[in-house]
């Protein structure tokens, strides 16, 4: 797997996303067997742990955006703050009554390892993957699309297709302003806050298929002009300097 990296970092990526596929799936799967569906996010947490480590010994954390953001390249407001705007979007449906505490904690659980794991694979190891291709605006749009595309694998969890239109068309614009935002950053930290914070709230809050379609709109009105304003920045300042891989430096 660590030859992948340089010798073919595409494959390396989709390798790991066919990886965090399957588990997704064991996971729910055990957990409907032995009564326990919280299991999924247990496997999650333990995936995340796998990465971090297989990362940190090839010293590739920094490379692939698990760093804090470089002085410099988070000006002030701009950055993020539509993306966290609309983490909180969907309190407006109001929470899900049938909620307990347990429920709520393995759903925190899960999304904080659902947000760190795609944005590692997605902004980080796809992203970079691209960016050898040489067009790093090429590079962003396919992930991004590539991401939003990912998600009709939730069919397999039971979504309906017009959830699933749905959240395709929210995670594809997502998907875009967060890879542009890594570009400019050199970090996928943000990302993965922001990930965390608007799974949370799809998963807690009441579901309507009419305010999912709203909020589906809100987001693309706000999500659109932020990307051209990203796109326009990246132009102007260029992107972020890519940490150097450990192993890089030593050949």
């Amino acid at each position: 797997m660590r030859k992948l990296q340089d010798t073919k970092p595409i494959w390396h990526a989709l390798i790991w996303i066919a990886i965090y596929i399957v588990a997704v799936n064991i996971g729910d799967f055990l957990g409907e067997m032995v009564q326990f569906p919280e299991l999924t996010s247990i496997v999650l947490v333990a995936l995340s742990a796998v990465l971090i480590i297989y990362l940190r010994v090839g010293g590739r954390l920094a490379f692939y955006g698990v760093r804090s953001v470089p002085p410099g390249t988070l000006p002030p407001v701009l950055f993020y703050l539509p993306l966290f705007a609309i983490a909180f979007l969907e309190y407006a449906k109001g929470i899900a009554p049938d909620l307990d505490l347990q429920i709520i904690l393995y759903a925190i659980l899960l999304m904080a390892a659902v947000g760190f794991i795609e944005e590692l694979l997605f902004r980080g190891f796809l992203l970079q993957a691209l960016r050898r291709r040489g067009n790093l605006t090429r590079a962003i749009l396919i992930s991004g699309v590539t991401f939003g595309l990912g998600h009709i694998v939730n069919l397999l969890r039971g979504y309906s297709l017009t959830d699933q239109a749905l959240q395709v068309v929210a995670a594809v614009l997502i998907g875009i302003a967060l890879a542009y935002c890594v570009a400019l950053t050199g970090s996928i930290m943000p990302g993965v806050a922001f990930h965390i914070l608007f799974n949370i709230s799809g998963t807690i809050t009441a579901h309507s298929v009419l305010w999912d379609s709203v909020t589906v709109g809100i987001i693309a009105v706000v999500m659109i002009p932020y990307i051209l304003f990203l796109r326009n920045r990246l132009a102007k300042v260029g992107a972020a300097v890519t940490a150097v891989p450990a192993s890089a430096q030593v050949a």
